[in-house]
């Protein structure tokens, strides 16, 4: 079945938006972090220090913010039209998707040529999302536990694994999967290159809703 082409209804500005504060905010995290950890040049302690607390809580104010559109925001349409649900829907259990699992997999495994037809994210996204979403949680949790104005806040939870190393290397752990499933998520978004022109220009490809 042909993937139907991305709408705008599909895709709200205010979506793509956090999209890509998301996206912005986890690169920018990702490069101070790995300064932090081990400089690679002298004299940026201070501005990659500032620069990672600014954008952790950038992190966190933009996912709450989303969940909260999620459930109270105007919504967005299944995939390839314009009538709106409230966007929590998209993110659970629904009957259009049952049986697709699997196609899903053996599309990106490039073992059949098409995707199966789905409401508007297939299993494998849904996971992801929601996967993302907890990852932001733990980071934050860990993030706070070594940041020395909050981590006699976090003290139960640095003695409860072994100590403040561990902890950081926990934070260390979930950045990498932070950056590891962005790429996949990159790449197979690149499998459908309206929904990708979409997301970056808001532009519709000519043919799309109809």
């Amino acid at each position: 079945m042909a993937h139907p082409l991305a709408t705008r209804e599909e895709h709200p500005a205010p979506a793509r938006w956090m999209h890509f504060v998301h996206l912005l905010s986890i690169f920018v995290l990702a490069f101070t972090g790995f300064y932090i950890a081990r400089p690679f040049f002298p004299g940026g302690m201070g501005a990659m220090r500032m620069t990672h607390f600014i954008f952790m809580f950038v992190l966190i104010v933009t996912a709450v913010v989303r969940v909260w559109w999620a459930f109270v925001g105007p919504g967005s349409a299944p995939l390839g039209r314009r009538e709106k649900v409230r966007d929590y829907r998209h993110f659970g259990y629904q009957r259009e998707n049952r049986g697709t699992f699997w196609g899903t997999v053996k599309y990106y495994l490039f073992l059949q040529p098409t995707a199966p037809q789905v409401y508007k994210y297939n299993s494998l996204q849904k996971g992801t999302y929601v996967f993302w979403l907890l990852l932001i949680a733990a980071q934050a949790v860990t993030g706070f536990a070594i940041w020395s104005p909050t981590q006699e806040w976090f003290l139960p939870l640095t003695y409860a694994l072994g100590g403040s190393m561990y902890v950081r290397t926990w934070h260390y752990l979930i950045m990498w999967l932070f950056l590891i499933t962005t790429a996949i998520h990159i790449y197979l978004s690149a499998l459908h290159l309206d929904e990708l022109k979409m997301m970056f220009t808001g532009r519709e490809m000519r043919g799309a809703g109809e």
